[in-house]
């Protein structure tokens, strides 16, 4: 039997989109593990504010202020929470640490897409952004090419 590790992965962000990713994940992983081949493992939710009320119960124990820490322990970054800084140095260190990118932010790719997809060729990283453009967050593909 063939065993699998789990993929370790961080969410920046738990706004609206985020929150719901967060439900997803937490809620939803046996059947996102079941299409991908592999455990999954949600490490942690990266926000501003620990103390602000949310649309989604994410446990306390996975909200942090310190996003820098957790891309370094990430297998995949999910970055949403918009704006270029600090979501531009928090995606280059979680690349540089050898995780995969999602992100939905627009604003980012607008203006740094050729500095992050050169620092993600360099170390073998994937960066998925679809959601940028087609209104939706990829997580099966990710999760799968993660694997490879």
């Amino acid at each position: 039997m063939i065993e699998y590790r789990n993929l370790r992965i961080a969410l920046l962000g738990a706004g609206s989109v985020g929150a719901q990713v967060a439900d997803q994940i937490l809620n939803h992983g046996d059947e996102l593990a079941a299409r991908i081949g592999a455990g999954i493992e949600l490490i942690g939710v990266a926000v501003r504010d620990p103390k602000s009320k949310r649309s989604v119960d994410i446990p306390a124990h996975l909200i942090t202020t310190d996003a820098a820490k957790l891309v370094r322990e990430a297998d995949i970054v999910i970055e949403l929470m918009g704006g270029i800084e600090p979501a531009r140095t928090l995606i280059l260190d979680a690349i540089n640490a050898g995780a995969d990118i999602v992100t939905a932010n627009k604003a980012l790719l607008a203006h740094h897409s050729t500095e992050i997809f050169e620092a993600a060729a360099q170390v073998g990283a994937q960066v998925y952004y679809e959601a940028a453009v087609a209104g939706a967050i990829p997580i099966i593909r990710p999760l799968r090419d993660s694997l490879a």
